[in-house]
């Protein structure tokens, strides 16, 4: 069990914010979730998140949720993978929406991680135990292109490239909304939102974050956006096409629900409607990455197909171009 005494410094404060501030290695949202199940003690008794703390108050937390996961290694599950490219160096995997990519809290299994040592073990060591291989991540409901490295040298040159930014992205996104250009740069500082520690906000506090964007159709208030991120933060894509006033359609976490749609002129929500139903998860997609290769330099591009859900929407645009123009950019 850990246990540690309130210090007049931390007197006055959040109780989940102290145990934030003594124990870094976790998240506020874990924590919080710490909590609410009982497994922190104020004092010997249950206390709610929000419960200031005094000094001299004594704070417990049982072992089940101290235990850093990292501890545990990921077990071969038989789960069924799609790969774009392979070679001796690295591999790239078109992941499915609903997959996560690694172990985590709440994610124990039935990730990507445990799908790829079913299929090789010949993986990098990661950046931690629970994620061999895994250079960088997408949301849960992200679908799309996923570089995965075999060998420590090349992990670490993938991940220089990606500190570099010269690791060039690209996303689909269907928004509800349509920017007023057809092409621009969102250039939003982003943070850990405060109240909601899931989610991600636009803070002045937060770390640079750019995303460009390009309109490649609209149709009834709802738009197809071509999304190409110049650095990496989580949510970012979803924030900024947010903030900008066309969020990810189904995205119910950053306003694309259903309740968006009522912005739309009456007589364009049958089509809105239309194309939400084809999701059942929020509308990105990573179509394609453009590296130099870890090994030989040459410059490589990978691409991932539309899913079916996009290709279900992008064809009620009744536009017989726009399928192959998509699939093709």
């Amino acid at each position: 069990m850990e246990e540690f005494t309130v210090t007049p410094h931390e007197a006055g404060k959040r109780l989940d914010v102290v145990i934030a501030q003594r124990l870094p290695q976790f998240s506020r949202s874990r924590i919080q979730r710490m909590i609410a199940e009982g497994s922190v003690m104020l004092n010997g008794t249950s206390a709610a998140k929000r419960r200031t703390v005094a000094t001299d108050d004594t704070i417990s937390i049982t072992d089940s949720f101290t235990a850093p996961l990292a501890s545990v290694s990921p077990e071969p599950q038989n789960i069924p993978l799609t790969i774009l490219y392979e070679d001796d160096h690295f591999l790239a995997v078109n992941k499915p929406a609903g997959l996560v990519v690694h172990p985590g809290n709440g994610n124990r299994d039935n990730t990507l991680v445990n799908a790829l040592l079913y299929r090789d073990n010949a993986l990098s060591d990661g950046f931690s135990r629970e994620r061999p291989g895994i250079v960088h991540r997408l949301d849960k409901d992200t679908s799309g292109v996923l570089l995965v490295a075999k060998t420590n040298v090349v992990h670490h040159r993938l991940a220089q490239a990606f500190a570099n930014r010269t690791v060039k992205k690209k996303y689909l996104g269907i928004c509800i909304g349509v920017p007023g250009d057809p092409d621009g740069s969102i250039e939003l500082s982003l943070d850990r939102n405060r109240r909601e520690p899931v989610k991600r906000a636009v803070s002045s506090r937060g770390k640079q974050a750019r995303t460009d964007f390009h309109l490649v159709r609209q149709r009834c208030g709802i738009s197809i956006i071509r999304f190409a991120p110049h650095t990496g933060r989580t949510h970012q894509i979803r924030v900024h096409a947010s903030a900008f006033g066309f969020p990810i359609c189904t995205d119910t976490l950053y306003g694309g629900g259903k309740e968006r749609i009522l912005r739309i002129d009456p007589a364009d929500r049958p089509f809105a409607y239309g194309i939400y139903k084809c999701f059942t998860r929020h509308a990105l997609h990573a179509s394609s990455i453009t590296l130099d290769h870890p090994a030989t330099n040459d410059s490589i591009t990978i691409r991932a197909p539309l899913p079916d859900d996009f290709q279900d929407a992008v064809r009620l645009f009744a536009d017989p171009a726009l399928l192959p123009e998509i699939e093709e950019s």
